[in-house]
């Protein structure tokens, strides 16, 4: 608490920072199962029911355009 204080950092329990952990890591696009192996859970479930819904898409760009990209790509077309 002290270095905290010193710091001019506010407090913050222990259950905060794994949640801000895990949405700071899914925003990076770190992967979900690296993220549950870290966090000491079984699967990815837990992270994608809770964490998931923050973190839409972690480059910004619309669901399933990443992919789509890679596709059109591969055949040689533009969007």
């Amino acid at each position: 608490m002290p270095a905290l204080e010193k710091a001019g950092i506010k407090y913050r329990a222990m259950a905060q920072t794994r949640h801000s952990f895990a949405t700071n890591a899914l925003s990076c696009g770190e992967n979900p199962l690296w993220i549950a192996k870290v966090m000491g859970h079984r699967n990815t479930e837990m992270i994608i029911k809770v964490y998931g819904k923050y973190v839409e898409d972690a480059k910004g760009v619309e669901d399933g355009s990443s992919l789509n990209n890679i596709y059109q790509e591969s055949l040689g077309n533009e969007k």
